[in-house]
C-alpha cells in the first residue's frame, strides 16, 4: 500500500519517530489541561462576583467562540442533525447547532458562578414542575432513580433534589482530565450529592449501600461509553447504550422517574419531573424505554443537548452475505 511518505518521495518516518509524537501528545493533553484547569479557576473566581445574567451573557459569548472557532466539533454537531432532524433545512439546522453550543457555553458560566456561592442559591433560579410525582413515589417505599441526560443544565438537578431532602447519588463517567473531573466533582459535592465514579473499585458497593438507607441515584444513559450494553433506537437510528440502569432498577425493584432541566427564555431554568416508567423485566427493552424517554426531552428542547457528542459512533456490525 502507497504511504503519504511514499507520495510525496519522503523517507517514512523512523520508529522513534512515533514515540516521540506520542510523548509530544501526551505532553499537550498534560499542558492543556494544565491551562483549562487555570482559566476554570480564575473564571470562576470572576463570575463568583458578577450577576447571574452577567454570567450568562459571558456564557453564552464562550459559546459563540466554540461555535466559529472549532470546526471538528461544529461540523460534527450539524451531521448529527442532520440524522435527528432529516426534516430540517440546513439553515434551520445551523441555527440549532449554533444555539446549542450558545446554551452549553452558559451551562459552565452558570456552574461556575454557583460553584463559589452558598448552595441554596441555585433555588433562585429554578422552576419546578409536578415534584409531587417525586414524594408519591417516596411514600411507596421503594428505590427512586432519576433517569436523565444531558438536557437543559443538567448539572441543577442536583441541587433541587437535595434542597428538597432526597440524599442523592450520581454515578458519573470520570473524565481523563484528572484536574477538571476534580473541579466538577467539587461542584456537585457542594450541593450534597455523593458521586460514585462509574467503574471505580467499589463503585457497586457504594450504590446499593445509597438504595439501602434510603437514597436515590440519578443516572445519564444517553451517552456512547465503554460499558456493557445494547443496541436501542434514538432519533430512529442504533445507538450502543449501556444497559447498567435497567439492570439496577429492575434488581432493586426501583421506580424510574424522568426528570429533565430546561432553560427558559427569561434566564431560568425549570426542573421537570414524569411519571415512573412503566419497565418491562428485559433490561434491553427497558433500556429502550428509557432512552425513549430521553429523546422525548431532546425533541421538545433540541437546542439543549450535546450534539457534538458521538452518539452513534458505533454501530451494529452487518452480516454478511
Amino acid at each position: 500500500m502507497t504511504t503519504a511518505a511514499d507520495a510525496m518521495g519522503t523517507d517514512s518516518p523512523s520508529p522513534a519517530a512515533k514515540p516521540s509524537r506520542r510523548r509530544l501528545r501526551f505532553l499537550w493533553r498534560r499542558i492543556r489541561a494544565v491551562l483549562l484547569s487555570a482559566m476554570v479557576t480564575v473564571l470562576g473566581s470572576l463570575l463568583s462576583v458578577l450577576g447571574w445574567s452577567a454570567s450568562q451573557s459571558i456564557g453564552r459569548t464562550l459559546g459563540r467562540l466554540f461555535w466559529a472557532l472549532s470546526s471538528r466539533e461544529r461540523r460534527r454537531a450539524l451531521d448529527h442533525l442532520a440524522i435527528a432532524f432529516p426534516a430540517l433545512a440546513e439553515d434551520e439546522r445551523q441555527a440549532l447547532g449554533r444555539h446549542s453550543f450558545l446554551h452549553l457555553g452558559s451551562n459552565l458560566t452558570e456552574c461556575l458562578y454557583l460553584w463559589r456561592r452558598p448552595a441554596e442559591e441555585a433555588q433562585r433560579f429554578i422552576d419546578v414542575e409536578d415534584f409531587a410525582i417525586v414524594e408519591t413515589a417516596r411514600s411507596e417505599n421503594r428505590p427512586v432513580l432519576f433517569l436523565t441526560g444531558h438536557c437543559g443544565n443538567w448539572e441543577l438537578l442536583a441541587p433541587v433534589l437535595n434542597a428538597r431532602g432526597i440524599e442523592l447519588a450520581a454515578v458519573v463517567r470520570g473524565m481523563s482530565a484528572e484536574r477538571l473531573n476534580a473541579h466538577l466533582n467539587r461542584f456537585r459535592a457542594h450541593f450534597g450529592t455523593e458521586i460514585i465514579e462509574r467503574g471505580a473499585p467499589g463503585s457497586a458497593r457504594r450504590l446499593l449501600g445509597v438504595l439501602s438507607r434510603g437514597g436515590s441515584l440519578t443516572l445519564l444513559i444517553d451517552q456512547d461509553i465503554q460499558a456493557e450494553g445494547v443496541w436501542v433506537p434514538f432519533f430512529g437510528r442504533p445507538a450502543f447504550t449501556a444497559i447498567g440502569a435497567a439492570q439496577i432498577a429492575i434488581k432493586q425493584k426501583a421506580l424510574v422517574i424522568p426528570a429533565f432541566l430546561e432553560r427558559l427564555p427569561n434566564g431560568r431554568h425549570l426542573a421537570r419531573f414524569e411519571s415512573p416508567l412503566d419497565l418491562p423485566p428485559d433490561a434491553a427493552e427497558a433500556t429502550a424505554i428509557m432512552t425513549r424517554s430521553i429523546e422525548g426531552q431532546i425533541r421538545r428542547c433540541p437546542d439543549q443537548w450535546v450534539w457534538m457528542h458521538r452518539r452513534w459512533r458505533r454501530q451494529p456490525p452487518t452480516s454478511s452475505a
